[in-house]
């Protein structure tokens, strides 16, 4: 379990994020921070709720935020901290990536909860990801690192 705290100057988040490959690609979303309007490539994630594990964020978020069903490979884990500043606001993040795969293969309409920075799915072959993620170092290390797993 998590101590979840908050600071004065930041605020700290667990998050949880899904990490599929398919066809030598790997799944993720173009994002837009609303305030900067930097564009990013996400892996699906979010902050883990109150009421779910990290597996059942990492599940619902990749669900929510690509359309995609996925199941998580529980003993594909890899924990970093990490600071992001997003919609003008600095987060420290605890994030748990799993290796998850897909149960379904097509994409069911995904809500449009966020449409504001979510730009929709891609699906990037594994050659781009140092530089789809080069934005920040430890979100790069732990895909390659389950990426790596995944293939093994």
């Amino acid at each position: 379990m998590f101590i979840v705290s908050n600071t004065d100057m930041q605020k700290f988040r667990t998050r949880a994020s899904l990490i599929v490959l398919h066809n030598e690609k790997l799944l993720g979303f173009l994002g837009k921070d609303p305030q900067s309007g930097k564009e990013y490539f996400f892996l699906p994630g979010g902050q883990v709720e109150p009421h779910e594990s990290a597996p059942e964020s990492a599940v619902r978020e990749c669900l929510e935020e690509t359309g995609f069903q996925a199941e998580v490979i529980p003993s594909l884990c890899v924990d970093k901290e990490y600071p992001f500043h997003w919609n003008g606001e600095d987060y420290d993040c605890l994030t748990l990536f799993y290796g998850g795969r897909l149960k379904s293969f097509l994409q069911h309409p995904r809500p449009e909860a966020e449409p504001r920075y979510n730009l929709g799915v891609q699906w990037i072959s594994l050659e781009a990801v140092p530089e789809r993620l080069n934005y920040c170092q430890e979100i790069l290390e732990a895909t390659l690192e389950i990426i790596g797993k995944l293939k093994a």
